[in-house]
Order: C-alpha cells, then structure tokens, then sequence
C-alpha cells in the first residue's frame, strides 16, 4: 500500500516538482506559503490536524542567507522551531519526516568532501538555524530523514542557470568566486534519489547532490557554455574567478568548502548521483525556461 504524502512548501523549487511527481502515483497534497504561517506554531497545529499523511516533506524555508543573518529569529522560527513542530506532529501519529536540510551546516574548512559523520560547524545564521531543524526533527523520531543539499536548480522556478545565463546574454564580462566549492543539485535528480530512500527503512542523515565538486566560477561557466551549445546569443566568453570575499554585496560569511560525499547514499540504495555536469546539459537543453534568451 502506498504512503500517502504531505509537502510543506509545495510552492518552492523542490516543493512544487515534488508534488507533481508524487501526485502521479500515490495520494499527495501539498501546503504553500499562503496556506500555513510556520512562524506560527498554533497556526501549524492547526492546519495539520484536519490532513491526512502517511509522510511530510518539509522542504519549505527561509533560505535567503544575507536576511537570516541579520533575522535570526525569524530564521529559528521557520528553519527550525516549525520543523520541530511538525516533527512531533508526525511522531505523534506514526508518520515519517523528511527534513530537507543544507550543506551550509558546515564551516568549509575541511580538505575534501564533507560525509555525514563530519562535525557540522556553521559558518552563518542561516546554517545554525538549519543545524537546530535536523537536530529536533531526528529526535522526534527515529525514522525521520534528513537530506542535506545544495546548489540547487530545477525547472519549476529559476535559480543561478537561469540568473548566469541570462547575466551572460547581456553583459561581456563577469566574474563570480572561483574559491568556493560546492555540488549542484538536480531537483529531478534529487527526487528520485528520496524515492530511493523511501522504498528503504533508512533514516538519519544523508547527503544528496549531483557528483564531484566545482567551484561556483566553473559551474557558471559550464551553465553559459551549455547555453552557448543550444544557439543562444551568450556574450560572455569566459567568466573570471574572483575571491568570495570581494562579493561585497554578501552580509554573511559563506563557507569556502562546501561540497559533500553521495557515498552514503549509493550504499542505501544502490544508487550513484550523475555528474552535475551530465545533469546542468540536460536541464538547459530541455527546459523551457530560457525560451527568452535563444537566438532567433
């Protein structure tokens, strides 16, 4: 018998394809931002007791990394108080919980890829707000999920390939931090890897994202060569790394290394996370997002 699924946040990037992917086969409903304040732990309460889930996905957040770090509050009321609340909630009647987390738990000063096991030491309040969500939602339950990712991309709602590319399409010369190091993350992708792990008892800590490493420079260039291979009119020809720290425009610290280890994963569920370069290709080929910027 199927689990019937609830998503919290189905009006985001992950939320929103999410839903329509599991809407297809199984019973799923989904609450957007309009539909349940999550600074309100009354309001939460009372939204989820008229629903019916065998499994909540929380994948809505406040993941605005500069807000959060001059709102610390709000950034603890919604990433991880709400994600408590609903923890106990589905502890409270046998439901399982997916939390989706962050790779911004850790300080990016390790030498290689972070692995479940490794200290999460944040770098910024955005990353200890997130930090507290995975601790409270584990000790709610001991088949609870968390699925820490990052860079993540994906056709229901733009995100940096659509923001480079069309940055790309306008201007000769850009730059963008050639010392931080990071894995894009496929939404497609990722949702077949969570239904993976939910065809298995796992529960704990997993990280999911597309394989190897890139530093935020190369995955912006590869975004604007793929778009470059698909004829559109990218005037940009090569974008030149600069240093993280002389983003002025950052308020928070961003951690220089960030990238994680899908070992984990692969040995749950038999499955290994494509290159995020096979993945970038195929989402600026099929997606019709960049429809505006292709040459005519």
């Amino acid at each position: 018998m199927n689990e019937s699924f609830l998503v919290v946040g189905s009006g985001g990037r992950l939320g929103r394809s999410l839903l329509d992917h599991l809407s297809a086969s199984r019973a799923a409903i989904g609450l957007a931002r309009a539909d349940m304040d999550l600074t309100n732990p009354d309001t939460i309460r009372a939204t989820l007791a008229s629903l019916e889930f065998d499994h909540v996905v929380l994948t809505a957040a406040l993941t605005a990394v500069d807000f959060c770090e001059t709102h610390r509050e709000e950034a603890f009321a919604i990433n991880a108080e709400a994600a408590g609340v609903i923890a106990e909630i589905a502890a409270a009647r046998g439901a399982r919980m997916t939390y989706i987390s962050t790779d911004m738990v850790f300080d990016g000063l390790k030498d290689g890829p972070y692995v479940e096991t490794d200290v999460a030491i944040p770098a910024n309040v955005y990353g200890e707000s997130k930090l507290e969500g995975e601790r409270r939602v584990l000790a709610a339950s001991g088949k609870n999920l968390v699925a820490r990712v990052s860079w993540v991309y994906g056709p229901a709602r733009p995100a940096f390939p659509e923001w480079i590319i069309g940055r790309a399409c306008a201007e000769d010369d850009l730059t963008l931090p050639g010392d931080k190091i990071g894995c894009p993350t496929y939404t497609l992708d990722l949702i077949g890897w969570l239904d993976a792990l939910w065809a298995t008892p796992a529960a704990g800590v997993f990280h999911l994202c597309n394989s190897e490493p890139c530093s935020w420079r190369d995955w912006g260039q590869a975004c604007i060569d793929s778009a470059r291979d698909q004829g559109w009119p990218v005037r940009t020809a090569e974008i030149r790394p600069v240093p993280v720290d002389s983003v002025t425009a950052f308020v928070a610290k961003r951690a220089l290394n960030t990238a994680m280890d899908t070992t984990l994963i692969t040995r749950a569920t038999g499955v290994t996370p494509r290159h995020w370069r096979e993945a970038l290709r195929e989402f600026v080929v099929q997606s019709p997002t960049f429809s505006s910027y292709k040459s005519t």
